[in-house]
This record gives structure tokens, C-alpha cells and sequence, in this order.
């Protein structure tokens, strides 16, 4: 009979004991995948272009001065196939110089794909900026594009850069006349 009397005194141990082992059980659960999400960005050096009349780059035959506002988008994991999907936007805003008159702009430029100094895909596309009537400044939004990726560790080391694909006497003219 002593043993009978020692289940009532020993139950709330017991049920603790097993409160603590669910807890632990529940800390044996799988982790939550990582997400490797690639740095989207603007590339520095090719964030604006200023288009001129052929053969000058003087005020007066200035077209019109451009800039890459910035990339807006998202990064999602797809767990079944073990993919990143990153889709993003370019935001692009111009302002109208005076040797522009009332064209709408059709301005290059590039998406690359790049891991420490090796570019792997560079893609190129084009935006349409207008000057309705007077208007002196002109924006546009690129459509989204999405690139998919393996998620390994090494994903979050590759580069997705937007910047304008400007001809060599742009990017002279940008080396000398920095954006503000």
C-alpha cells in the first residue's frame, strides 16, 4: 500500500516532466530555411546619363539629363523547388534640356548578374520617358523582371545591378561631371 500512496505526490512531477519533454521535442523540429536573397541595387557609376546632340556636349545641345531613382521589389522562397524569385523594378526620372524638342527619350539600359568579379548575364533593355506638353521633368517605371536563383549561401553574394549601358563618351562625360 505504501506504493499507492506515492502516485498522488508524484503525479505533478511527472506531469511536468513531460511538459518539459514535449518542449524539447518541439526544439527538434527541422529550422526554417534561409533565405539567400542577392543584393538588387543601382551601380554607382552608371546611375545617369546626360544625352546631347551628336558631336557636342555643350549646355545648349543638351537633350536632356537622366537618373536611375532606384530598384523596388522582393525576394520569395520557393520551398518546393528550393529557388529564390527575386522581382524587381527600376524606377528612371529625366529632366528636359533645351535641345530637346518634345521627343519622347528612349533611353539603354542594363540589368547584370555578377558574383565577386565575374559578370555572368547582362541584359539589355530600354525605357520611354515623355515630356507631356511643357513639363520639365518626365518618369517611368520599368516592368518587373524576375530572376530566379538556386538558394545556396553563394546567392547571397551575387549582385543584381541596374544602370543606364552608356557609350564611352558618357561614361567620360560622368567621370567628369558628377551627379549631384
Amino acid at each position: 500500500m505504501k506504493h499507492a500512496s506515492l502516485l498522488p505526490s508524484l503525479l505533478p512531477s511527472l506531469l511536468s516532466a513531460f511538459v518539459c519533454l514535449a518542449a524539447l521535442a518541439a526544439c527538434a523540429a527541422p529550422p526554417p530555411l534561409v533565405t539567400n536573397c542577392p543584393n538588387v541595387a543601382v551601380l554607382a557609376q552608371g546611375n545617369t546619363l546626360t544625352e546631347f546632340l551628336p558631336n557636342r556636349q555643350d549646355v545648349a545641345a543638351e537633350i536632356a539629363q537622366a537618373r536611375i531613382t532606384g530598384v523596388a521589389g522582393s525576394c520569395t522562397l520557393d520551398k518546393k523547388k528550393h529557388l529564390l524569385r527575386v522581382t524587381f523594378q527600376a524606377g528612371f526620372a529625366a529632366t528636359n534640356g533645351p535641345a530637346n524638342t518634345g521627343q519622347t527619350l528612349v533611353l539603354p539600359y542594363l540589368i547584370s548578374i555578377s558574383q565577386e568579379d565575374t559578370i555572368a548575364r547582362v541584359t539589355n533593355y530600354a525605357i520611354a520617358l515623355s515630356f507631356n506638353g511643357n513639363a520639365s521633368t518626365a518618369s517611368a517605371t520599368s516592368k518587373a523582371q524576375t530572376v530566379e536563383l538556386p538558394n545556396t549561401p553563394k546567392s547571397a553574394q551575387i549582385d543584381i545591378l541596374v544602370s543606364f549601358h552608356l557609350t564611352q563618351d558618357q561614361m567620360a562625360y560622368n567621370a567628369t561631371h558628377p551627379a549631384p
